[in-house]
């Protein structure tokens, strides 16, 4: 690794030198490489940010500008102590801070974790004011709000984003992304679709506008822009899964097998996938083949729904009554289970709770399946209420599950003789964070 490292930083330094000799060549690509690197940070291309920045750092070292642009591109690949260095340095060359480092530190430590500390600061300071940074502050915090499952605010910064950039993709793309999560695919649909008219390169966003028309079996809608993706990227694996699915949903069997068994080689847990393939043994009278592939999908995911109850019909199509039955029951805990999170989530996000209660039993729901946005929200019932039974009880029973014998003791601690706190969902491993007060 060191070689390496010092082999790349030899190249650059043997480049500046060639050209220093070249006169007016020198700056003119020094020049270049610092416009290049600013397209690439607002592009998010940030390992070519960074290798021209190298390059602009050799012949500007003392910069403040490009320091920061440095610091930027760090923060945003979760360098934070990449980020500090280089604001740190820009502190020392002018003397204190000025408003675009104060910013830098500020969007830092919202992509940290601290979004509610620095919020109202970034809101009435920056985006109030209609600062050109309104749109990167706007969606630094939605996406701190995101990784918190704080989907109210968080649509509520997107929204704004748009607002104050009605041309940028990505804020329709993270709205729509958003508007799936709280049960609207509708609105999600349309977001995406606006989003892929902007930027007709965004690729993730076309592809999953894709596979929500294929979740309707709507192939007519699916395949325009599956064409599209397959022309651009014949061997994408995703891309041949995806038009494989399409056929199939067309009545096209033939034309679809090829497509998903070549696809499943190199996507060997891509859920979809692996149905479609279970579905397709089931339409051909193949039930027992059917089997590992809808089974291997539980595997990645044991709460899809979809899968299960396609195995339950499997089950029974091979006579496994008593397998089958408990296959449904194991369904319908999870549909419900499911359909509660999706319910408490949109109210969460419609009107913002202080009630212990309501945090606490999302925090249990999401323990099983995002065990980091679990914690968050038994953090936020226990700051409201550090005796908080049932949040107590649910961390107890989670850390006991996972063998973390002090932390569950310390929670059995908190709890009164006669607590009524019930039982929390459990599957997932024990964050590094811990939640003790």
């Amino acid at each position: 690794m060191l070689h390496y490292l010092w082999t790349k930083t030899a190249s650059v330094v043997l480049i500046v030198l060639v050209l220093a000799g070249s006169g007016t060549g020198y700056y003119v690509y020094a020049l270049r490489q610092w416009h290049a690197a600013q397209a690439a940070v607002k592009a998010q291309r940030l390992e070519e940010a960074q290798s021209r920045l190298e390059v602009c750092l050799l012949v500007w070292p003392r910069s403040v500008d490009v320091h920061l642009l440095a610091a930027r591109a760090a923060r945003l690949k979760g360098d934070f102590e990449g980020a500090e260095t280089h604001l740190n340095r820009c502190l020392k060359l002018k003397h204190g801070a000025t408003e675009a480092i104060q910013l830098e530190y500020l969007l830092m430590r919202a992509q940290g974790g601290e979004e509610d500390e620095v919020a109202p600061e970034l809101l009435t300071r920056y985006v109030e004011n209609d600062s050109p940074e309104t749109p990167l502050i706007l969606e630094t915090l939605a996406l701190a709000y995101i990784h918190k499952v704080r989907y109210g605010p968080a649509f509520e910064c997107v929204s704004r984003w748009i607002a104050a950039a009605p041309e940028s993709a990505d804020a329709y793309r993270w709205r729509g992304w958003i508007l799936e999560r709280l049960n609207d695919p509708m609105g999600s649909m349309k977001d995406y679709q606006r989003a892929v008219e902007l930027d007709p390169d965004l690729v993730p966003v076309r592809l999953r506008l894709a596979e929500m028309y294929l979740d309707r079996n709507n192939a007519p809608e699916a395949l325009p822009h599956l064409e599209r993706l397959r022309e651009q990227f014949p061997e994408r694996p995703d891309v041949m899964a995806r038009l494989g699915q399409c056929r199939f949903v067309q009545g096209e069997p033939k034309e679809a097998r090829p497509l998903l068994e070549a696809a499943v080689e190199q996507l060997p847990n891509d859920a979809a996938l692996l149905i479609t393939l279970a579905k397709l043994e089931v339409q051909e009278n193949h039930p027992a083949k059917a089997e590992p592939w809808v089974r291997r999908a539980l595997k990645v995911d044991p709460t899809d729904t979809d899968a299960e109850f396609l195995l339950v019909g499997i089950l029974q199509e091979q006579g496994r009554w008593e397998e089958a039955s408990a296959a449904l029951e194991q369904h319908r805990k999870n549909t419900a289970l499911l359909k509660r999170v999706a319910q408490v989530l949109q109210q969460e996000a419609e009107r913002p709770s202080t009630d212990p209660d309501a945090l606490s039993e999302l925090g249990a729901l999401f323990l099983g399946t995002n065990p980091h946005a679990g914690m968050y929200w038994l953090q936020r019932a226990l700051a409201l209420d550090p005796a908080h039974q049932p949040t107590h009880k649910a961390l107890a029973e989670y850390y006991e599950s996972k063998g973390d014998h002090d932390k569950a003791a310390f929670h059995r601690r908190q709890l009164k003789p006669d607590s009524k706190g019930g039982p929390s969902e459990v599957s997932a491993p024990v964050p590094k964070e811990s939640v003790q007060k």
